[in-house]
């Protein structure tokens, strides 16, 4: 076979993995990197074919344009890899086709074989040493599978720079006479359909991660769904984390969420899931993992020093929905939130009896007129003071004081034990 044939099929793969490409970014049009890829191998598969019939078109279009064409291709993989990693596409996707481009201006180069292929192969390599690094920047997610592409791209690399120093040293005027043209062809065929392989099993991989997210995260809300929540509890339970050796639950329920959704449409209670989600994770700060249990009830499992900082986190939460108005069409909602805590040794936690104490600490919250924190302490459930309910015009009364400080001296001596 010889190289001009050996182009043609070249160019009807790239052309088949194009329609492959182009037909999965229309099946959601989210994915915006399988796009430049298709149009990438779409650039790259007519170059390709229009140097493979070089002779029955103009020399224009199979040397000027074939190339430049091809270079631009470099362009949309590297702009592909860079959505793919969920970058900006950055100007210098442009530069392997700028330095053919460039490099056509001068005369020797424009009118010499040997020159035109050396200049098209070291341009090509500039944009796969790009490529190259923009995989590796992000070698943490899927490493193995980077790797490889990497080592399938830089091989490419290594394969048009050696492409061009024989070029230049043999001084080819054709593709039918230069030297060991089959012979490089190949091992750049092996590399290009490497690199492919490669980045379909990252493809496939960032696909399983996708799905496997889906499953673990409530569609509405964005946060995890409750077996997701559930899923991260040994993970939490095992870390190493001596300055927070208990393990907390802080089960959330929103107050009077059906009269919401019957006063002002389900439209504005997504609306309040959706507020409230973001507000329920921002005290976490690492500490822990926030999610969705069902309908209006969020949990949170969260690796604590004692009990008033899972205390501090709950009043956190509560305050912080309470003073902010939700806004959905032209409607203003205020809505509050309840909160049951149980807090247990992280080594020795079990998941069904911190579940089945926080709902208890969280059914005297409601009953004890919602808009409160209670912490389930077995075989007693200490509601928290809630102490923005004082009017600061009228100071409380002493009955009330001697209870928030006897409860307030409740919490530390649990904390210290």
């Amino acid at each position: 076979m010889d190289i001009l044939t050996g182009m043609m099929i070249w160019a009807a793969e790239a052309l088949t993995l194009a329609a492959v490409l182009f037909s999965r970014w229309l099946n959601g049009r989210s994915d915006r990197y399988f796009l430049s890829w298709s149009a990438g191998f779409v650039l790259h598969g007519v170059g390709v074919a229009f140097i493979g019939i070089r002779g029955q078109i103009p020399d224009f279009l199979s040397i000027e344009i074939a190339n430049t064409m091809m270079l631009a291709g470099v362009g949309f993989w590297i702009a592909g890899m860079l959505q793919f990693d969920r970058r900006p596409v950055e100007g210098y996707v442009a530069v392997p086709a700028l330095i053919w481009i460039a490099g056509m201006l001068l005369t020797d180069v424009r009118e010499t074989f040997a020159y035109r292929v050396a200049l098209y192969n070291m341009a090509a390599a500039v944009g796969y040493a790009v490529i190259v690094a923009i995989i590796l920047r992000e070698r943490a997610q899927s490493p193995k599978s980077r790797s490889m592409m990497a080592g399938f791209v830089g091989l490419y690399g290594l394969t048009n720079l050696t492409i061009a120093i024989v070029a230049l040293w043999r001084q080819a005027e054709t593709f039918e006479t230069a030297p060991n043209g089959t012979v490089l062809f190949l091992p750049a065929a092996f590399c290009f359909m490497g690199s492919v392989m490669s980045c379909a099993k990252l493809l496939s991989e960032r696909s399983e991660k996708h799905l496997k997210m889906l499953a673990l995260t409530d569609p509405l809300t964005g946060v995890l769904n409750r077996r997701g929540l559930l899923e991260t509890f040994d993970a939490l339970r095992h870390a190493d984390r001596q300055n927070r050796p208990m393990l907390a639950l802080l089960h959330f329920d929103l107050d009077a969420f059906k009269q919401i959704n019957d006063r002002y449409g389900h439209q504005a209670g997504d609306t309040v899931l959706m507020t409230y989600a973001r507000i329920g994770q921002l005290p976490l700060r690492g500490r822990g993992f926030f999610g969705r249990m069902g309908g209006e009830e969020f949990a949170a499992v969260v690796r604590v020093a004692d009990i008033a900082e899972a205390v501090g986190i709950a009043e956190a939460v509560r305050l912080t929905l309470k003073r902010q108005t939700i806004r959905s069409g032209d409607h203003r909602i205020n809505v509050t939130v309840s909160t049951g805590i149980a807090m247990t040794d992280a080594g020795t936690a079990d998941l069904d009896a911190l579940l089945s104490a926080a709902d208890r600490a969280l059914y005297a919250a409601k009953e004890n007129g919602r808009d409160r924190t209670a912490y389930a302490d077995d075989p007693e459930i200490v509601i928290v003071p809630a102490t923005d309910r004082i009017s600061p015009e009228m100071p409380p009364s002493d009955a009330t004081t001697d209870k928030q400080v006897a409860t307030l001296t409740r919490l530390v001596s649990i904390g210290n034990r």
